[in-house]
């Protein structure tokens, strides 16, 4: 095996008497010599390149291998991103432990490093959450060219507006030559989930390997699976039977109203049916708002009907009580009460009700016993739902030997108390040392954190998402042999998803060595979007964009980083987005503009843009402004809108999501400094109140003057009307005015005034 594995590594990583890796920067003893590690490895060196491995096999000790060659061969910063602090503080303590490199060049950034610790250029090794990076990288504060590498574990999560997908095209179009490596367990299971993941990490290669590939079948052990089928009482059965007519009947009538091309059967096909009425004028139709009612109804009980068939009928009651509450509410909306007073359901309920023991939990202790007497270690029984997880502990806790705990995410839900990062980190020590033989885990124990091999892994519930059970299945099977139960109701959701699951397993693997033979048949073309944009787009001359601070977070900020737009950040007291020094851009969704109208908030904001701007901008953002869930009358939408016209000479824009609004305002930006030459300027900040903040707020109406600047002018030459009687030889001693900024401000401050050129 150790020759295989010197043959691989092309004397790049070799493997010394005892098996371990040799290389110049990784410390002796420290990292095994795995052949299809170091074979990953050899391929990622060459191409950005998406790596795809079953939990538990080492992806991590891939990244360690290319980074260390990577800092070895070449100048500058080695980037290593996780979605969250705990992941990203598990990498950067193996990393230290592993490489032979100063520790001080190693950075930890985290939302609790200061921000003057964040200076880029002092490391060699950045380990950050991807939106604080993002973050630093549209700030300015990181110099993307200077980059040699930049890994992005879990690499999965790179879809929609996540912040991998901005670093990913940002450093693509800014760096040289970069290279970036993704690390999954599953990419998806279609082949244009997997192959939308690599265009949005701009990744050329896959390399994939299962626990049956030859190169690592010698690593790992074997898995045991036991599916253990769980029958319906026939009281569950009977109501479960009325309540898939009750939504069968409230889908049908919508069905009637607004033909669809087929019948929705669960939550996400109800809802795009749900967003197509939307899409259309229903208001003045009843029948089509009675249809989204219905729909209301039938989404509601799709998702109590999936808590009875995943965990059994005292999650689907108590979803029923939340219902019944809500409808005492004042304002809450007419169309729940229909659940509550259908014949159908009451007698579901009632049927329910008689329903006192769970069967699956008592499969689950019988089978926890029995592990536990067969001298199992560790078992993690994972289920979706944090209600049943308290459950489970507690009823895991008074079976003798069973010594349970719980991971459950940070979030608090009613009577539970959600576990801060540090009391994560405890619970797995402990469950390390044997302080617990039981950990009942939702999903935050599935991804990415260093859970240690188990004996036995259960299934408590299932789910259609091939990316989570191969999450859950990596837990067991390293070090030794492994168990996995599959618990299930049968003829349920709960079976369906089972099968769901493995078939889009299976169809990952297919996918990916399709995609794997046509790349090594033919070279991928560069995905990043920003490679399309022209040279003169791309480089100094690009569009910029201030950008309020409270916008940071926004989606909209990274479709205009993906447009290649140049984002300086700031405190604005008037605006969202500056264009130029007559355009700015306040920016709503359709629930805020609503909102804003009923407390007014909307018409002072569009006093203060129309007043600091000759271009004032409202741009809503959202399908349907006249929405009845507004709680507004569509009249008084209206009437704001004419006042906002009429009385604020405001310009009304519309787009339907974040990449449409960035399109807007990236024309429009590119208009006013592109073609109109329009300068970039804020305005409408807070009237100074001292002498000096006076004299800073005149110099800095100046063409290409901002606060620095005129800071600077005002040490240089004490006063303004010093600064304003400089000639252009004198204007250009200050650091930071050049000759065009120097023959600008002179040009301004001594031009005669011509009325016909204003515009």
């Amino acid at each position: 095996m150790w020759e295989q594995v010197k043959m691989a590594a092309s004397n790049l990583f070799k493997a010394d008497s005892e098996g371990f890796i040799v290389h110049p920067l990784i410390r002796s003893g420290k990292v095994r010599a795995r052949s299809y590690q170091v074979n990953i490895s050899l391929t990622a060196l060459k191409d950005s390149t998406l790596v795809v491995l079953p939990t538990g096999l080492g992806k991590t000790v891939i990244a360690l291998l290319v980074a260390a060659e990577k800092l070895r061969t070449s100048e500058g910063v080695c980037v290593v991103l996780a979605p969250t602090k705990p992941l990203v503080e598990q990498h950067y303590n193996f990393f230290k432990d592993c490489l032979r490199i100063d520790p001080d060049l190693l950075a930890l950034w985290t939302g609790e490093t200061p921000v003057a610790k964040r200076v880029f250029t002092d490391y060699r090794l950045v380990f950050a959450t991807p939106q604080l990076f993002r973050n630093e990288v549209l700030k300015g504060n990181v110099q993307l060219s200077r980059v040699i590498l930049i890994v992005f574990d879990e690499a999965h999560r790179a879809k929609g507006n996540y912040a991998y997908i901005t670093i990913a095209q940002r450093y693509a179009s800014e760096c040289p030559s970069p290279l970036m490596l993704g690390l999954t367990a599953s990419p998806g299971s279609g082949r244009e989930d997997i192959e939308a993941l690599m265009r949005n990490l701009s990744m050329k290669s896959l390399e994939f390997r299962t626990r049956s590939d030859s190169d690592v079948t010698p690593y790992v052990k074997r898995i045991e699976y036991h599916l253990v089928p769980v029958p319906l009482n026939p009281l569950v059965k009977e109501a479960r039977s009325l309540i898939q007519g009750f939504i069968n009947d409230q889908i049908d009538r919508a069905l009637k109203a607004f033909p669809w091309g087929k019948k929705p059967s669960n939550f996400t096909e109800i809802t795009e049916m749900i967003n197509a009425i939307k899409d259309r004028p229903f208001l003045d139709k009843p029948e089509l708002v009675d249809a989204l009612k219905n729909l209301a109804r039938a989404r509601y009980l799709i998702i109590a009907i999936e808590r009875l068939d995943l965990l059994g009928p005292k999650y689907f009651l108590q979803f029923i009580n939340r219902i019944v509450e809500r409808t005492r509410k004042p304002g809450s909306p007419k169309y729940l009460s229909q659940i509550i007073t259908d014949k159908r359901m009451l007698d579901a309920v009632e049927l329910l009700r008689l329903q006192k023991d769970n069967a699956k939990l008592l499969k689950l202790i019988e089978i926890s016993k029995k592990e536990l007497e067969s001298g199992v270690n560790r078992i993690i029984v994972f289920v979706s739902y944090r209600a049943a997880s308290k459950d489970i502990e507690k009823e895991l806790s008074l079976v003798e030997g069973l010594k349970v705990t719980r991971l459950v995410g940070q979030a608090s839900k009613i009577g539970d108390r959600g576990q801060s990062q540090k009391e994560q980190d405890e619970v797995l020590s402990r469950f390390k040392k044997g302080e617990f033989n039981v950990l009942v885990a939702t999903q935050v124990g599935e991804e990415g954190l260093d859970i240690s091999s188990s004996d036995t892994i259960i299934f408590y519930d299932n789910t259609p998402s091939g990316i989570r059970f191969v999450q859950r299945v990596g837990r067991t099977g390293r070090n030794a042999p492994g168990k996995v139960y599959i618990l299930y109701f049968q003829d349920t959701r709960d079976e369906q998803y089972l099968w769901i699951a493995r078939r889009r397993e299976r169809k990952m693997l297919e996918e990916m060595r399709m995609i794997q033979r046509r790349n090594e048949s033919k070279k991928e073309p560069n995905y990043a979007l920003t490679r399309f944009i022209t040279s003169d787009e791309a480089g100094e001359d690009k569009v910029s964009i201030i950008v309020d601070n409270r916008e940071l977070a926004c989606p909209v900020v990274n479709e205009l980083a993906r447009l290649g737009v140049k984002i300086t950040f700031s405190q604005l007291d008037v605006g969202d987005y500056v264009l130029s020094e007559r355009v700015c851009v306040e920016r709503k969704t359709v629930n805020d503009f609503t909102s804003s109208i009923m407390d007014s908030r909307l018409f002072q904001q569009a006093k203060l843009l129309a007043d600091s701007y000759e271009i004032p901008v409202l741009l809503i953002e959202g399908k349907d402004v006249y929405s009845p869930s507004s709680n507004i009358r569509t009249s008084a939408i209206r009437g704001a809108i004419a006042a906002l016209i009429t009385g604020y000479r405001t310009v009304l824009l519309w787009s339907r999501d974040a990449r449409e609004s960035a399109e807007l305002i990236y024309a429009i930006a590119l208009r006013e400094q592109k073609e109109l030459k329009k300068h970039l300027q804020v305005r409408g900040e807070k009237k100074p109140e001292t002498i000096a903040d006076q004299q800073v707020f005149l110099l800095s109406g100046l063409p290409l003057v901002e606060r620095t600047t005129a800071i600077k002018l005002l040490k240089y030459f004490k006063t303004p009307l010093r600064v304003f009687n400089a000639s252009e030889q004198d204007l250009q001693q200050v650091d930071g005015i050049g000759d065009v900024k120097a023959r600008r401000i002179r040009e301004v401050l001594t031009k005669e005034f011509d009325e016909e050129g204003l515009t």
